[in-house]
């Protein structure tokens, strides 16, 4: 697993949002941009993403801009990655969780397959676990 470079912007942007903005003073996109140093037209895609996700709202006009749909407490760092298109899957072998194919016809019977599994598990747990909250306490 290699988080992209949209991942990781899509979280930081999402903890910019979430320090400075409210449903009642939503932040401009082309601040966070600017704040972050990430290209406006790739936030926009990101924030596409993340509209779409259910994770954040814009108003549009003068003084409009973007706000969390959640409390930050409530958004997983999970969420916002898988939002980004972001995957968290480690091997082939971990493909056949919840009920997808096997990767391979011994699955069951392999070790490898199985470590490979509960590894991706764990940090799908870990990552489900952290809100936007918790990583700005530090």
């Amino acid at each position: 697993m290699r988080t992209t470079t949209r991942g990781l912007y899509a979280l930081k942007a999402m903890l910019a949002l979430a320090a400075s903005s409210s449903k009642e003073s939503p932040v401009a996109l082309h601040h966070i941009a600017e704040k972050e140093g990430i290209s406006a037209e790739f936030l926009q895609q990101i924030f596409f993403r993340l509209r779409k996700a259910g994770l954040i709202a814009a108003y549009r006009g003068p003084g409009g801009g973007f706000y969390l749909l959640k409390d930050r407490s409530e958004i997983s760092v999970l969420s916002v990655l898988e939002a980004a298109g972001e995957s968290l899957e480690l091997s082939p072998c971990a493909l056949s969780r919840e009920g997808k194919k096997p990767a391979c016809s011994g699955f069951k019977d392999c070790s490898a397959g199985q470590f490979w599994m509960s590894l991706e598990n764990e940090m799908r747990a870990f990552a489900s676990a952290r809100t936007l909250a918790d990583l700005m306490k530090g």
